[in-house]
C-alpha cells in the first residue's frame, strides 16, 4: 500500500472536518507509519507533532489490539493465571520498548532542534512607497485608507493591502508627480496604477511611475520582476524601460525579469503583443514566447513554460530541471538569506512544486529529499553539493 498522504487531508483531520470515510483513509495511514516522513511538508512543527503523536497512540493500540487477540485465542479451559501474567508482562514489555523509542526519538529532536537555525519565515507583503516630495511611507505599517494627496490624485492603500491610484475630477494638474514603489528582499506588492494597469511586483523590484499618465505615451521604469496587466487605450501606448530595454504595449498581460544577477533581462508574453528594443537590437513578441535580452542580442525561447514563469506571480516556487544555482537566487531573494556554495556548484537539476508560504526548512526538505546537501546556520545557507 502507498506510504503517501495529501497534506491537505492531514490538515483537514487535525482540523476536525473529516468524513467518517476521510477519517478511516488517515487512520490507516496511521497504521502504516513509524514515524513522520521527512519528505512530507507543508505541516506546521505544532501539525507535525500532533501527527507523530497520532502515530504513536496508533502503534500502542494495535500492539494492545493484538495482544488482546492472543488471549481471546486461548480456550478458556486452557487459561491459567500463569498464561494471563506471560500475557500481561509481555505486553508491558513492547509497551516499555515503544516508550523508551518514542522517548529517544523526543530526545533526538529535541538535540536537532537545539542546534537547528532559528526559523527562517517566508516573505510577504512588503514595500516601500516614495512620493514626489521624497517622504516615504512604509506600505506594511500603514493603515488601510487614503496615505497621501497630490494635486488632483489620492493614493489609496485597499482593504486588500494593495496600492490604488484614484484621480479626482477636475482639471489635471500641470505639474508631473513621480512616485516610487520598492519591496525589499523577502518582500511582494500590487499596485493600481492611475491608468487602471495592475502591476505585481517580486522581492527586490521597483516601479517609477508618474500619479498621473498625461502625455502621449505612458512611461513608466521598473527594476528586479513586475508582471504587468495593461489597461487597454490604443491612443496612449504603455511603455516599460528597464536599463536599456524598452517595452511597448497599447493593452497585454507580460512578465519582466530584470535582476542584476541574471544572465540576462527576461520578457514573457502571456497575452496580447508587445515591441522589444534595446540598443540595435528589436523584436515583436507573440503570446507565450519569451525574449532573453543580453549584450549579444535577443534571443526568442518559442516554447517556454509558462506555469514556471508566473509561479513567483501565484505564490509557488515550482522547479522544473532546475540547477541549484538558480534556485539559490530565488531562495535568497525570497528568504532574505545569504547563500554560498562549499564547491563548485553541481549541474545536478531539481524538480519539484511547494508554496511559498511555508518556512525555509520546509524547502529545505523537499530538496534534501531530492540529493541536496546543507548546512544553515542563522541566515547563511551553504550549499554543500
Amino acid at each position: 500500500m502507498s506510504r503517501s498522504i495529501a497534506v491537505s487531508l492531514l490538515k483537514k483531520y487535525l482540523s476536525g472536518d473529516c468524513t467518517a470515510a476521510e477519517v478511516k483513509e488517515v487512520n490507516q495511514w496511521f497504521d502504516r507509519m513509524d514515524a513522520v516522513p521527512e519528505d512530507l511538508v507543508g505541516l506546521s512543527d505544532e501539525q507535525r507533532k500532533l501527527v507523530g503523536d497520532k502515530i504513536f497512540e496508533r502503534i500502542l493500540l494495535n500492539i494492545e489490539i493484538k495482544e488482546q487477540q492472543k488471549i481471546r485465542s486461548i480456550p478458556i479451559s486452557s487459561i491459567h493465571i500463569r498464561t494471563i501474567l506471560w500475557a500481561a508482562a509481555s505486553l508491558i514489555l513492547v509497551l516499555g520498548v515503544v516508550l523508551i523509542w518514542r522517548t529517544q526519538l523526543y530526545k533526538q529532536n529535541q538535540t536537532v532542534n537545539l542546534h537547528r537555525s532559528i526559523p527562517i519565515k517566508p516573505g510577504g507583503n512588503s514595500a516601500v512607497l516614495t512620493l514626489d516630495d521624497g517622504s516615504s511611507v512604509v506600505l506594511t505599517d500603514a493603515k488601510i485608507g487614503t496615505l497621501a494627496n497630490q494635486q488632483n490624485v489620492s493614493v489609496v492603500k485597499t482593504a486588500e493591502g494593495k496600492l490604488s491610484y484614484k484621480i479626482h475630477s477636475g482639471a489635471a494638474s500641470a505639474k508631473v508627480s513621480y512616485n516610487k514603489i520598492s519591496t525589499p528582499l523577502g518582500g511582494k506588492y500590487s499596485v493600481v496604477l492611475p491608468d487602471g494597469t495592475k502591476a505585481w511586483l517580486n522581492a527586490k523590484s521597483s516601479l517609477r511611475f508618474p500619479t498621473a499618465f498625461t502625455g502621449a505615451e505612458r512611461v513608466v521604469q521598473m527594476t528586479g520582476e513586475v508582471y504587468f496587466e495593461v489597461a487597454k487605450n490604443p491612443d496612449q501606448p504603455f511603455k516599460v524601460q528597464s536599463g536599456e530595454t524598452e517595452i511597448k504595449v497599447l493593452g497585454t498581460h507580460f512578465n519582466v525579469m530584470a535582476y542584476g544577477d541574471e544572465a540576462g533581462q527576461k520578457t514573457t508574453l502571456i497575452e496580447g503583443s508587445i515591441h522589444l528594443s534595446s540598443g540595435k537590437f528589436s523584436q515583436l513578441l507573440k503570446p507565450g514566447q519569451q525574449a532573453l535580452i543580453n549584450p549579444s542580442g535577443i534571443k526568442v525561447d518559442n516554447h517556454c513554460d509558462l506555469e514556471a514563469v508566473m509561479a513567483w506571480r501565484n505564490d509557488l516556487f515550482i522547479f522544473k530541471d532546475m540547477e541549484i544555482r538558480e534556485i539559490a537566487r530565488q531562495l535568497a531573494r525570497w528568504y532574505d538569506i545569504q547563500i554560498v556554495f562549499k564547491e563548485t556548484p553541481s549541474k545536478i537539476s531539481y524538480t519539484g512544486t511547494i508554496s511559498k508560504d511555508v518556512e525555509l526548512s520546509e524547502l529545505l526538505n523537499m530538496l534534501q529529499f531530492t540529493g541536496l546537501k546543507y548546512e544553515l546556520n542563522g541566515h547563511q545557507l551553504t550549499i554543500i553539493n
